[in-house]
């Protein structure tokens, strides 16, 4: 598993830490704050997205399966990864308002930035378990086109979700640890059901029925 994981970061490591640079400067900019942790998310959409096209191209599957790895180690580590730059797309959205506190000495609300992104997480790691299994159904190509499908709808849910916290739209919302409580129940719960659909539509796949 770990080399796996390994395989992955060392793929996307150019390209990832370009989009890194590039989504921690629109973040620091304050009119593109939330573009900034729009496009820091989308990490957590686009790094493994590209690393099943990669896989896809070099025929990586058919040399996985000569290795001591499973399907379920091959499969899970592409939602790893999709965690692993949900955290730095995390970490950047964290890092921004501090360095604009540091340079403007403008306070900022800690405790609303948090719950914040913590639902904004949420919602990308939503998206991560909706989108994989349709890579695994449709391929790289196809499966492209549905993934940002989910990505558009995971946009305006998440920008409903600020909205809603930050009081523009006039919804009674639950105690926030009500609140993640329930949203990691339904973190958990959808993982479990798209990891299961990734591992059928991937040993499908692996026996020739989607080519």
């Amino acid at each position: 598993m770990i080399g796996l994981l390994r395989k992955d970061l060392f793929v996307a490591d150019k390209s990832s830490r370009l989009l890194l640079v590039l989504a921690l400067l629109f973040s620091l900019i304050p009119s593109f704050d939330m573009l900034g942790s729009t496009y820091a998310m989308m990490l957590a959409f686009m790094v493994p997205l590209n690393s099943i096209a990669f896989d896809e191209k070099c025929k990586w599957d058919r040399y996985a399966a000569m290795l001591p790895c499973t399907a379920g180690q091959i499969v899970w580590s592409k939602y790893l990864l999709g965690y692993i730059y949900t955290l730095l797309g995390e970490a950047i959205i964290f890092l921004s308002p501090l360095l604009r506190q540091v340079f403007t000495h403008k306070s900022v609300d800690w405790a609303e930035t948090f719950r914040m992104n913590v639902m904004l997480a949420v919602v990308m790691m939503v998206m991560v378990s909706l989108g994989l299994p349709a890579l695994y159904r449709f391929g790289s190509e196809k499966g492209r086109l549905v993934m940002f499908l989910v990505l558009a709808v995971g946009v305006g849910t998440a920008v409903a979700v600020t909205k809603a916290l930050i009081g523009d739209i006039r919804i009674t919302l639950p105690p926030f640890p009500v609140m993640a409580c329930i949203a990691a129940a339904a973190v958990i719960a959808v993982t479990y059901l798209s990891f299961r659909m990734s591992m059928w539509f991937y040993r499908k796949r692996q026996n020739g029925a989607y080519c």
